[in-house]
């Protein structure tokens, strides 16, 4: 092979590389609170709601259960949790109900839509197939907090499966 023919090879590659390697740290976004190590992290995370970022869905998904799509459907990651919470800054998920022990914060992105493919440890199931669930609040603007009754496990940690306007037994959050 001629010196020209490889040297026009390995570039194309090493270029192709560089490429390929900033599609996937863009593509999922990033962000979450990375001092809570479970189910937050640090900006650049791939499969994390962040604050400003456009990669979740503003269509005629958003508001709809994400885990119809995000759990071994057609959707990119399979989420933990999620859901959409219009005008929104965070939802945290506590392992309280006094809210002292605060386990996940997940920011609300651009859309309103929140969500984490990271494992959540008061989420995940025992070899029993039970969670212990969490309490969760949602944060406004001005550190308003809206705290969720009930607790969610595993099994029911896709918000908008009751929290959504077309016909869920909860109001949108």
């Amino acid at each position: 092979m001629p010196m020209s023919f490889q040297i026009f090879t390995y570039r194309y590659l090493l270029m192709l590389s560089i490429f390929m390697l900033l599609h996937v740290l863009t593509a999922c976004g990033g962000g979450g609170d990375s001092h809570l190590g479970n189910g937050g992290g640090g900006s650049g995370v791939v499969g994390l709601s962040q604050h400003g970022s456009t990669n979740s869905h503003n269509d005629s998904r958003r508001g709809t259960d994400c885990m119809d799509c995000h759990t071994s459907g057609p959707g990119t990651g399979v989420f933990v949790t999620a859901g959409t919470a219009i005008g929104a800054i965070d939802v945290e998920y506590y392992a309280d109900s006094a809210r002292t022990d605060l386990r996940a914060s997940l920011e609300v992105d651009a859309y309103g839509n929140f969500y984490t493919v990271n494992a959540i440890d008061i989420l995940t199931p025992d070899m029993n197939g039970f969670s212990q669930g969490a309490d969760v609040t949602v944060v406004m603007p001005g550190e308003v907090t809206r705290d969720m009754s009930g607790i969610v496990s595993h099994t029911t940690a896709g918000c908008n499966d009751c929290h959504n306007s077309i016909a869920g037994p909860r109001s949108p959050l």
